[in-house]
């Protein structure tokens, strides 16, 4: 977004008040003075894109933890202006972060969102990975820092009394310097260097390979070398938190599962389509790109020998031409792009599938199948991190050949997918609803306020 760019915001509505920083754009988008509960405390929230709308993965997890802090807490938010997911849900960035800015302002108290100023300079993100490059950084921190940033950051911390900063990720790492020594959690979406491992080695392109690798011997250095720094760190699951003390020991991480809103992603009476499919994620992840990419060339045409009426939907904003060239070229799969309810599609599908091999953290698309009651065959590796059952909750497949059969078998069995369904409902319901993690979540961050998980 240019300099000259702005946020009109209604006068008239109490409590907005849009205001431009020298050199480059900074938002103060909406403040409020909260009355105050009784024991309640006052936190920072740092995150790496804003936390609305909560339709992608991170920003679902993200926006359900902030809401539920904020029930009981004074909660402050800065967020990064990551454009291309402002862009995606909203007709322009402005009116994007107008909204995002009204509807954070019905739970959070002051709301502020600053550029990133690496990306949005000429050469953009090549220019950031090269200077990360030469630097020996990783990216992944390098391009999220700035003294734009760490100046506002600076700027909150002497104003106002915080009890405690949570960054909710590792990219956010850079900014601690300018907290001081309050008290600080960390979030991990992922274990972002164990990710990258996995990348490389799932790679063809041994440039890539090399590229990655390194990235990932990088980042693993700024995750040993921070994580004293941080009173608590919150993974997505056990796994992640068994993973992250594997090199890091003598820290204190927790696991605050990914959840769903189960009122929201209920089952719908809507009939499904006979012999369909649908893969429902953000398609400029890669995983989920090279999920598709794997299914559709080794799975799909064994499919169609099998079902020759097979459909298959492909549901997810920004895929990449790549995928719809290839999705074109075979009958009976659609993609779609963005959607504004991934729900009809969802329930419109006799079976979700989740081929995902690669990524880390939990992947929320699953729990949005399972709190539909729908019939689900994924990777065990797209199952990490939530309590499936193989034969139960869901069906794993991995090569080619288990996937063709498990998905040809449940086509034919309407029952079997009913009795699948319903005991995924259950499991999400029971372990994964988002108002009982958040309230573990808030409990949490209280306790590492009050001075402990140091």
């Amino acid at each position: 977004m240019s300099q000259q760019a702005s946020v009109t915001l209604e006068s008239h509505r109490a409590g907005y008040r849009p205001q431009e920083s020298t050199g480059c754009q900074h938002l103060i988008l909406c403040s409020r003075l909260l009355t105050a509960r009784p024991n309640s405390m006052r936190f920072l929230w740092l995150a790496h894109a804003i936390p609305y709308p909560p339709k992608a993965g991170f920003l679902i997890r993200s926006y359900y933890l902030l809401r539920e802090l904020a029930r009981e807490h004074t909660v402050d938010v800065l967020a990064m202006i990551q454009e291309q997911w402002v862009t995606t849900q909203f007709p322009s960035l402005e009116s994007g972060l107008a909204e995002a800015a009204r509807h954070l302002q019905t739970f959070c108290n002051e709301v502020q969102f600053v550029p990133i100023s690496r990306v949005n300079r000429p050469g953009g993100k090549l220019r950031t990975a090269l200077e990360a490059l030469v630097r020996g950084t990783p990216y992944a921190t390098y391009w999220l820092d700035g003294q734009h940033a760490r100046q506002t950051v600076q700027e909150l911390v002497a104003t106002h009394h915080y009890d405690l900063i949570h960054f909710d990720q590792i990219g956010l790492v850079p900014l601690r310097v300018a907290t001081g020594d309050r008290p600080a959690t960390l979030g991990h979406h992922n274990i972002e260097s164990h990710m990258l491992f996995r990348r490389a080695e799932n790679t063809g392109n041994p440039l890539l390979r090399a590229y990655f690798r390194r990235e990932a011997r990088l980042l693993r250095q700024v995750e040993i070398v921070s994580a004293p720094r941080f009173r608590i760190h919150i993974t997505c699951s056990e796994l992640d938190s068994t993973r992250l003390r594997a090199f890091v020991p003598a820290i204190n991480v927790e696991s605050i599962p990914n959840g769903v809103d189960c009122d929201y992603f209920r089952p719908l009476p809507a009939r499904e389509n006979e012999n369909s499919l649908v893969f429902a994620g953000t398609m400029n992840w890669y995983p989920n790109v090279d999920a598709m990419k794997s299914f559709i060339n080794s799975v799909w045409a064994g499919l169609q020998r099998n079902i020759p009426s097979i459909t298959l939907d492909i549901v997810g904003s920004n895929p990449p031409r790549s995928l719809v060239t290839l999705a074109n070229a075979h009958p009976g799969i659609t993609v779609h792009g963005y959607v504004e309810d991934v729900r009809p599609y969802l329930a419109a599908a006799a079976i979700v599938i989740c081929p995902i091999r690669d990524g880390g953290g939990t992947k929320l698309k699953l729990l949005d199948a399972c709190a539909m009651q729908k019939c689900i065959v994924a990777h065990p590796i797209a199952c990490e991190g939530i309590d499936v059952s193989d034969g139960v909750d869901v069906v794993l497949a991995t090569e080619p050949r288990e996937w063709i059969d498990a998905i040809s078998r449940l086509l034919a069995d309407a029952s079997t997918r009913a009795s699948f369904g319903i005991n995924a409902r259950r499991l999400v319901e029971a372990q994964y609803s988002y108002r009982s993690i958040g309230s573990r979540f808030r409990s949490l961050i209280e306790y590492a306020a009050n001075g402990h998980g140091i």
